[in-house]
């Protein structure tokens, strides 16, 4: 990654950015892939399971979410470490975060699990809220293994690598498909489990995934270095504080914007069972789209932080808007795809006509933020990058719990839009925090003093 290169040739930094981000789009999408199956088997098995998966995704996910974000500290860190050619450093950071994200996920499991009495009474249909546990628990056991998964792929990513993730990813997504068929309707002399069957399906993939990735590293050449160098690394409190001081932040920063989303899904789930269906089928499809853009923030936090490590800081601001513009790019055209095919997308989960038509009209709402979205998210990936975490905690604070859910509640119920007031909320929430993460990168990145400095 020669940053002279980059700078001489603008168009460099794009051709950099795209090789490190399609691997990492195809491995986000894979993720969604799963979740993406299991409503659609579940939409055509029927109604009730589709709304109880979408409101157990809900409960769950601020928890997933939070966890995951947590682990991407891993990144920038290792990333650092690499822009400074340091190996010994990026194996303490292997080891003592790997610690770290896996207690930080028995914890949240514990709390995921002191949830699970509470489903009924979170407002749900007496249907919907009988069925949930089913696809729930499963979930929650998943979480552990995806956190180990996770500080594999984070570490990796910090090294430049993001093509093994991508692999593992795909092969995930097939066999979910896979089990999915069989178990949630009984296929090959396997039990028609319905819902459930969609949460085992899950846990099973999301158990093997860890180990995939785990006989990787024990076995690849391109890991030596890090095998050598983890064998002296030891637990550090000094190491762990500051990956635990990085972690947190970044776990809510994701806690907040996907909390505002899962508050949106329980708010569809009190006005009704075909809201909340047609909730889940819409979210999905504007997800699928999101995981490409969180792709190319992922590899803007690889190239941000590789030249933030090497004291590189014009090559860092240009990989940073560089990726602005992609992302916008590609947001842009889905958005234009969204909008073509919104009347038909959702026939693909459900012969629901009610449900197919309002997930259409709400489809509208997902095309008009694909923009902000996706710049929010690489904007915020490049602030992650450079290890600056608290001061955009609380702009995602601002964003999402301040008006996103105020904004989605009044507009929903006070003023009677329903289902159209909760993602007009999003909208908004979602054009505040591009903004205030854009003009926050702006000013780190074009200072006069080093970013180091001005950070601390």
């Amino acid at each position: 990654m020669s940053a002279k290169t980059s700078l001489d040739r603008p168009a460099g930094h794009y051709i950099a950015h795209i090789k490190l981000a399609i691997p990492i789009m195809f491995s986000q999408m894979g993720h969604l892939i799963v979740q993406i199956t299991d409503s659609m088997m579940l939409g055509h098995y029927d109604t009730t399971a589709l709304a109880a998966s979408s409101f157990a995704q809900s409960v769950f996910i601020i928890g997933l979410v939070f966890s995951i974000g947590f682990t991407l500290a891993m990144t920038p860190l290792v990333g650092a470490a690499r822009g400074a050619k340091d190996v010994a450093a990026a194996a303490q950071w292997l080891k003592n975060g790997a610690a770290v994200n896996l207690a930080v996920a028995l914890l949240v499991t514990l709390l995921l699990l002191a949830l699970y009495p509470q489903l009924n009474r979170m407002g749900q249909t007496p249907a919907v809220a009988a069925a949930a546990g089913a696809y729930y628990l499963p979930l929650v056991a998943s979480l552990a293994p995806v956190i180990l998964f996770q500080t594999f792929r984070q570490f990796t990513e910090g090294i430049g690598n993001t093509r093994i993730a991508a692999a593992i990813t795909v092969l995930e997504a097939l066999l979910n498909i896979i089990l999915d068929y069989a178990l949630i309707f009984g296929q090959w002399g396997f039990p028609r489990l319905g819902l459930a069957g969609a949460g085992l399906a899950t846990l099973i993939v999301r158990l093997a995934m860890p180990l995939a990735f785990a006989i990787f590293f024990v076995r690849l050449s391109l890991f030596a270095p890090y095998r050598a160098a983890l064998r002296p690394a030891r637990w550090s409190r000094a190491i762990a504080g500051r990956y635990l001081k990085l972690g947190l932040p970044l776990g809510g920063q994701f806690a907040l914007e996907v909390g505002a989303f899962a508050a949106g899904a329980l708010m569809m789930g009190w006005l009704g069972e075909i809201e909340q269906a047609a909730h889940q089928i819409a979210i999905g499809i504007a997800s699928f789209t999101f995981m490409g853009a969180s792709g190319i923030a992922a590899a803007t936090t690889i190239r941000v932080s590789y030249y933030f490590g090497a004291g590189e800081q014009a090559a860092m601001r240009a990989a940073g808007f560089a990726a602005a513009r992609i992302v916008m790019a590609y947001m842009g055209f889905m958005a234009l795809v969204i909008l073509a095919l919104r009347s038909t997308l959702p026939m693909l989960y459900t012969r629901d006509s009610a449900v197919i038509g309002m997930a259409a009209r709400l489809l509208l709402f997902a095309a008009a933020f694909q923009l902000v979205d996706g710049l929010q998210v690489v904007m915020l990936a490049a602030l992650r990058a450079l290890t600056d975490a608290a001061v955009p905690t609380a702009l995602a604070f601002v964003a999402y719990l301040l008006v996103t859910l105020p904004t989605s509640y009044a507009l929903a119920f006070p003023l009677g839009w329903r289902e159209a007031g909760i993602w007009m909320g999003y909208v908004a929430g979602l054009a505040l925090a591009a903004g205030l993460f854009l003009a926050r990168f702006h000013l780190l990145s074009g200072a006069q003093q080093p970013v180091r400095r001005r950070l601390g």
